[in-house]
């Protein structure tokens, strides 16, 4: 689930092309309490991105998903493969760094 960007995608210059690639430095679950703290770290993300992470990572939380089943997920790169998007509610931007 990881790759960068070109010197060309990266540029601005007219034959610049997008990319739906993100980076993922690190992704990581604590409990506070009764809340469940899922913290993502990554270059950019993608609309919902961090809200079908949290819907698929609930399911493996739930033993509905396996780790196998995981990695078959990422793997595949595509949306469809995933669990369903987690609803917005309780989830929060917290930080932006540049």
């Amino acid at each position: 689930m990881s790759a960068g960007m070109s010197a060309a995608e990266n540029t601005g210059t007219s034959n610049t092309r997008t990319t739906n690639i993100r980076t993922i430095f690190s992704s990581s679950w604590m409990r506070e309490g009764e809340e469940l703290i899922y913290t993502i770290r990554g270059s950019g993300f993608l609309h919902h991105m961090v809200r079908n992470l949290v819907g698929t990572l609930l399911l493996l939380g739930k033993g509905t998903v396996s780790r196998e089943d995981l990695r078959r997920i990422l793997d595949a790169r595509e949306r469809t493969a995933a669990g369903p998007t987690a609803p917005a509610s309780g989830l929060y931007l917290v930080e932006v760094e540049y």
